[in-house]
């Protein structure tokens, strides 16, 4: 039996562990490799990698990317690379305007993936019923798959 594919957002990876929704974030991946497939798309790992940019301590930068890889690695979380994301991000900007630029890449990637569903924080996102419908995924909060 395989697992749910879900593709986990930007947000679910870094939201800190000292909010709520951190807290939700960091159980939801501690199910991640037993309870579902985790992938992460170019898109995502761009936003992550530029948050490392911006840690000018070396020694910060060196503990958040070992983060990062330790996340990876213990979850069994795989990268997904977009093979022609721009016919469904066009799709989707047609059907909701206000998903713009890196959140309409996530989504296009994760649709492109036959992801059963999206993990994320973002609230335009989030309850998006005609974009659930229209591809076929599901876009969850991770307090919802505990």
């Amino acid at each position: 039996m395989s697992l749910p594919l879900h593709h986990i957002d930007t947000s679910v990876i870094l939201e800190t562990r000292r909010t709520e929704n951190g807290r939700y974030c960091r159980r939801y991946l501690q199910l991640v490799s037993y309870k579902y497939k985790g992938i992460v798309s170019f898109p995502a790992l761009s936003e992550i990698f530029s948050v490392a940019l911006t840690i000018e301590d070396y020694n910060r930068r060196e503990d958040f990317l070992e983060v990062i890889y330790q996340l990876f690695k213990d979850a069994k979380i795989d990268t997904y690379v977009s093979k022609n994301m721009d016919r469904i991000s066009l799709q989707i900007e047609n059907i909701d305007s206000r998903i713009r630029g890196s959140d309409r890449w996530i989504l296009a990637s994760s649709i492109e993936a036959n992801a059963s569903a999206l993990v994320t924080l973002d609230k335009e996102l989030l309850e998006n019923s005609k974009i659930e419908h229209a591809f076929g995924i599901k876009i969850m909060h991770p307090k919802d798959l505990l």
